[in-house]
């Protein structure tokens, strides 16, 4: 199965998502949107990071990818990590 490019009305908080084709990818947990940039997270290990990107480079992940993602990153983030996403702005 292919990657599909996703609609901007369709993001939402805990939606999971990938910026590439590859199969050796990180599958990310929309955390929200703000206009056209998305922020998400994701875990390394026993850490939560967090980043965004333009809305335009998202797409569903295959399940193939979610099995690598798993397999060498750890745990996806889930709805209850997204909750607790916290930002700092200075």
């Amino acid at each position: 199965m292919a990657n599909a490019k996703i609609k901007k009305q369709n993001i939402r908080a805990g939606l999971l998502v990938v910026a590439t084709d590859r199969l050796e990818t990180q599958v990310y947990t929309v955390e929200r949107i703000d206009g056209n940039h998305v922020t998400y997270t994701w875990y390394e290990g026993t850490n939560q990071c967090i980043s965004g990107i333009d809305y335009t480079m998202l797409m569903t992940p295959t399940i193939a990818q979610i099995e690598y993602s798993i397999n060498a990153n750890g745990r996806l983030a889930n709805a209850l990590d997204v909750a607790d996403v916290k930002f700092l702005i200075g």
